[in-house]
């Protein structure tokens, strides 16, 4: 499946990610993974969501940066341990240099990379072995 990753630059302030949440919510914009980061006073963080125009405009809507925006494909791995491990190894070994990984909701894997279309045709060879 694909969706669309946002590498957001957030204040670390109280409330700044309730801010940013609540304005999703109000535009019906479904958070379907989410990580967040503080390092050295700043805050990044990765937004995953299937509506990219309405989730710019969401974020543009509360003064947030966004860094980078990309298209990912979120797949259902299993959960259980090496599994991750197993997906990574194996598409390294097809010539994949993952860019972006993080778990989202319902125990999916959120890949990205700077070929896309390269990963999508690892990801195939793959699926058998992480999904079950």
């Amino acid at each position: 499946m694909h969706a669309y990753d946002f590498t957001i630059d957030i204040p670390h302030t109280k409330g700044s990610l309730a801010t940013l949440t609540e304005e999703l919510g109000r535009e019906k914009i479904n958070i379907e993974g989410l990580c967040a980061v503080e390092q050295n006073g700043k805050v990044v963080m990765h937004l995953l969501t299937m509506d990219k125009s309405a989730t710019s405009l969401a974020i543009s809507k509360v003064g947030y940066k966004v860094i980078r925006e990309m298209d990912v494909i979120v797949e259902r791995v299993e959960n259980s341990p090496g599994m991750l491990g197993k997906v990574t190894r194996r598409l390294a070994d097809a010539g994949i240099n993952l860019t972006t990984v993080y778990l989202a909701t319902d125990t999916r894997v959120v890949l990205g990379s700077d070929n896309l279309s390269a990963l999508e045709s690892a990801w195939k060879d793959l699926a058998a072995v992480a999904v079950r």
